[in-house]
């Protein structure tokens, strides 16, 4: 569990499956932490500050140390608080869950956004349309 002497931040938005895949693991773990919302239409300091590069969330920040993308930050807070594992023990089957892990984000998500951006093109075509 995060002590008194630890500050844990997410940066994050409501819905964002990569923020809520990390609000789980926290969750699953019993730590405590702040969630600070970020409007991605319009970016905070504080997101352009620990995510330089990518200024993507989710952003998790551990004592002013911030670690980015999804999966990452799931290896740190298993690796860091131990208990209520989250990765097995075992390394095949470590591996075997950062595989899936990794195929659900490359195949399924970029599916789901791809769908998502095709319908919202439809929905503009058929109001210029007039329907």
């Amino acid at each position: 569990m995060a002590t008194n002497q630890e500050e844990v931040k997410l940066l994050g938005s409501v819905g964002s499956a990569f923020v809520c895949r990390v609000q789980i693991a926290l969750e699953l773990k019993g730590i405590e932490y702040k969630f600070v919302p970020e409007n991605l239409a319009n970016k905070s300091e504080l997101l352009l500050k620990y995510n330089p590069v990518y200024k993507k969330i989710p952003v998790f920040v551990h004592n002013e140390k911030p670690i980015s993308e999804s999966l990452v930050i799931l290896e740190y807070i298993d690796e860091t608080w131990t208990q209520n594992p989250i990765l097995p023990f075992e390394p095949y089957q470590r591996a075997l869950a950062r595989f899936w892990s990794k195929f659900i984000d490359e195949k399924l998500f970029i599916s789901l956004m791809m769908i998502k951006s095709v319908r919202r093109m439809l929905q503009k075509h058929l109001i210029l349309l007039g329907f």
